[in-house]
């Protein structure tokens, strides 16, 4: 990596969240404010993120919330700067945009202020794309690489928002008698590490999927009438007196 690049991870986390701003007056949060975002944003391993956070939080850089995420259908921990926190992401931002860099366009290669980089592209960029771009270890940054950041990061939104819709779908299905089997539950944990799903996503959503399973009384009631509706609203005598054993069996349970 370029040297003036060269960033803790804690600083590459500060500098990633002065994109975005407090959560203290916001209903809703940026999904790039979660974990898992954070992660992928400063090129850190998802294991690894609670960690660095942790030590911030302590130092009183950044505050955690548990927040509506927006394009999600469940609460999650998201990260903002506090006071200190902004102050030092500011000193952060201009060392990284005093420094220069290599820059190959249009295959010519000129040094090039980091500050001035987003102003000679055709999409917005900010410091901590280019120092995440810089994390690859390339002495040169290329231009071409730099201008697909952003269309990259919509690609992924809609891969991340697809996902999550699959994973939902397949979790609604397994909990759609009330009870998660063993084979059920293998098979999801495999789907979940598949697609990537966080355990806190997980949780959330299985959480608000087992709120909306039908109660005993409302699935009883559906039973009594789906076996009414089977005998056209017309039971003989018979069938009522069975009828009625079923209701009285189903009251009970």
């Amino acid at each position: 990596m370029p040297n003036g690049l060269s960033l803790h991870t804690e600083d590459r986390i500060l500098l990633y969240l002065s994109n975005f701003g407090s959560l203290d007056e916001a209903y809703e949060a940026e999904s790039d404010l979660t974990q898992k975002e954070i992660a992928i944003n400063v090129k850190v391993q998802r294991k690894h993120i609670s960690r660095y956070l942790k030590k911030l939080m302590e130092d009183s850089l950044i505050d955690e919330r548990v927040c509506h995420v927006r394009g999600a259908k469940q609460r999650m921990r998201c990260y903002s700067l506090t006071g200190p926190g902004a102050s030092k992401a500011r000193e952060i931002s201009q060392h990284v945009g005093s420094q220069k860099i290599m820059v190959k366009i249009n295959g010519e290669t000129k040094k090039m202020l980091v500050s001035e980089i987003d102003g000679a592209t055709s999409v917005h960029l900010t410091l901590s794309d280019i120092v995440a771009e810089a994390m690859d270890g390339h002495d040169i940054l290329l231009m071409n690489n730099l201008e697909s950041i952003e269309e990259n990061r919509r690609r992924m939104m809609d891969e991340k928002t697809h996902r999550a819709e699959i994973y939902r779908n397949a979790l609604s299905v397994a909990w759609r008698n009330g009870i998660l089997t063993t084979s059920e539950k293998h098979l999801i944990d495999a789907l979940k590490d598949h697609l990537g799903v966080s355990d806190e996503e997980h949780k959330s959503m299985e959480s608000k999927i087992i709120n909306e399973i039908p109660t005993s009384k409302d699935a009883n009631n559906d039973i009594y009438d789906e076996v009414l509706h089977i005998l056209d609203g017309k039971p003989t005598s018979r069938e009522e007196q069975i009828l009625e054993l079923l209701k009285q069996h189903l009251e009970q349970n």
